[in-house]
């Protein structure tokens, strides 16, 4: 029997990979490394213009629960991160090719064993090209606003811009850019409730896992 088993989820922002990721750890045994919130958490520590030498330094510490607790200075920072401008931030210093080794490298280290739920933007593409299973998940403009819109009360409209701009920087970043892994399930989530879209991964788990194993 394998000693590790890797499921990434990768898609558009406000494609429902969060919430699914969550879901997989919170009832499956998983555990959750949210690559999103590393680059957030660069952002938030270093700027829009991070050097190699202040990411070399930055002072960031891990707790293992039912997800991967990102902590900087000490502190667990996820309150901080989650702003639209924080994600616009985390977009850009995306494009720094030594920012994503860094972020790449530490989600290797930490799923070196054990049963992981990586989501993010390249999971399945380039920092776990043999996973176990892929996910891409999808939905449309509308819906990912709508969604985020319940989350923050902002306007529908606003986030529908913000949306399709960090779309468009994701899809045509020079480095790793969004797009759908190799291998990879793809699952449009417009007009699936959460529920839906956990039971059809976690079916999909359980044929991979017996595949696996068999």
């Amino acid at each position: 029997m394998n000693d590790r088993f890797i499921v990434t989820i990768d898609g558009p922002a406000a494609s429902g990979k969060s919430t699914l990721a969550k879901l997989l750890s919170k009832r499956d045994g998983f555990l959750h490394i949210d690559t999103g919130a590393l680059y957030r958490t660069v952002g938030y520590a270093l700027g829009l213009n991070p050097t190699k030498e202040q990411l070399d330094n930055l002072d960031l510490t891990v707790e293992k629960k039912d997800r991967i607790v990102i902590k900087y200075k000490g502190e667990d920072v996820e309150t901080f991160i989650r702003t639209e401008e924080c994600g616009m931030l985390a977009s850009n210093v995306a494009k720094l090719e030594f920012v994503r080794d860094f972020v790449n490298d530490f989600a290797r280290k930490l799923a070196a064993k054990g049963k992981y739920v990586i989501d993010g933007r390249d999971c399945g593409s380039i920092i776990f090209p043999d996973a176990d299973l892929k996910i891409f998940l999808v939905a449309s403009i509308k819906e990912r606003a709508l969604r985020r819109a319940k989350e923050d009360g902002k306007s529908v409209l606003k986030i529908e811009k913000d949306i399709e701009k960090r779309d468009k920087q994701d899809k045509n970043r020079k480095v790793a850019p969004l797009f759908k892994p190799k291998g990879a399930v793809e699952i449009d989530t417009t007009n699936m409730s959460v529920e839906e879209m956990y039971l059809k991964v976690k079916r999909l788990i359980e044929d991979r896992y017996e595949h696996n194993n068999s």
